[in-house]
């Protein structure tokens, strides 16, 4: 059995989470075995998962693993070798126009006319879609924070509003779809929780289906309710944040103890199986379920039986970034695709 086998069956084993209210039996986007070969190189293998309205689904994956290609995919930019890709019902094949009514996205880079202001890029991008007036212009403007600035050329945009105007141009006509490839790239802190504000609010307040490519775990973690991880071109599955954190968490919490007589308070705990780290400190693993309520004890008995204690600490539990990397790495050579 690998790791990855491991982390599949830790994850599967999970208990199941408390998730946001989505209509599971109606998905926004519904991916069905579709496949993807480029010369000689078959790019994607059999993808298939769906995305709900109501919430922010991840596509989580290593550089090259396929995240671009399966988006170019859904918004038409390249077809499929065969499978299936429904968007709101309308099969992308049979009614393309349809489909992709429901879509709005950026696909890499938000594409602007750099002589205008923001207000004229929204006023451009609203005329190639019907229904879309200047209080819905406004409206969009108002939610992704540019009231000050949309007025201004693009020229004076730093990255982060030309990511924020890109939002406003993809939601103008109110999809019910929102796509968007690896859209934190190049963007500071500040301007990644601002994004990361718009995106979470447009899924659980307006309901739309977010769907976020992106290779970076703890970014997904604070965005997402739901990721896909892909690797080398094949979905290793999804999962809810709650279950990815429960997998990183494992079933067993370690510590760290330091008294003024470690050699002697280890022997005393040999009934929890502590032992001498290399530094000289005393290190024990507790199940989690219990460990709070056990490191209890052990303090106490420590403490009665004279010895002074200096510290009792938790060692770091693997972090979401460790799982995602033995989720993804390949087989043999454990280099990342």
């Amino acid at each position: 059995m690998n790791e990855n086998q491991n982390i599949n069956e830790a994850v599967n084993s999970a208990a199941e989470p408390v998730m946001r209210q989505v209509d599971t039996q109606n998905p926004a986007i519904s991916i069905k075995k579709i496949n993807k070969t480029i010369g000689k190189r078959h790019i994607l293998h059999d993808i298939s998962f769906d995305a709900y309205g109501s919430e922010v689904f991840g596509f989580l994956g290593p550089n090259g693993a396929g995240k671009t290609t399966t988006i170019k995919m859904i918004v038409g930019l390249l077809s499929t070798d065969d499978g299936e890709i429904s968007i709101c019902g309308s099969d992308i094949n049979k009614d393309f126009e349809k489909a992709l009514s429901y879509v709005g996205g950026i696909v890499e880079n938000p594409e602007m006319y750099k002589q205008l202001t923001g207000y004229q890029n929204l006023q451009q991008y609203a005329r190639m879609r019907d229904g879309v007036t200047e209080e819905r212009i406004k409206e969009v403007v108002e939610l992704v924070g540019l009231s000050n600035r949309i007025n201004e050329k693009i020229t004076k945009y730093s990255l982060g509003m030309r990511q924020r105007l890109g939002v406003a141009q993809a939601i103008l006509h109110r999809p019910k779809v929102l796509i968007l490839d690896e859209p934190t790239n190049g963007l500071d802190p500040a301007g990644i929780k601002e994004l990361r504000d718009i995106l979470k609010k447009l899924a659980h307040e307006e309901g739309v289906c977010v769907i976020v490519s992106s290779h970076l775990m703890s970014e997904m973690e604070l965005m997402c309710d739901r990721v896909g991880v892909i690797a080398n071109g094949q979905m290793i599955g999804v999962y809810s944040i709650e279950e990815l954190l429960k997998s990183s968490a494992g079933d067993t919490t370690d510590f760290v103890i330091d008294t003024d007589d470690n050699a002697s308070v280890c022997a005393m705990l040999s009934q929890y199986d502590a032992k001498l780290s290399e530094e000289g400190r005393i290190e024990i693993i507790l199940p989690s379920d219990t460990a709070m309520e056990t490191i209890a004890s052990i303090n106490a008995l420590i403490i009665s039986n004279g010895t002074k204690l200096y510290t009792v600490s938790e060692k770091p539990k693997k972090k979401l970034e460790d799982v995602f990397i033995e989720m993804t790495q390949q087989e043999g050579d454990g280099q990342i695709a």
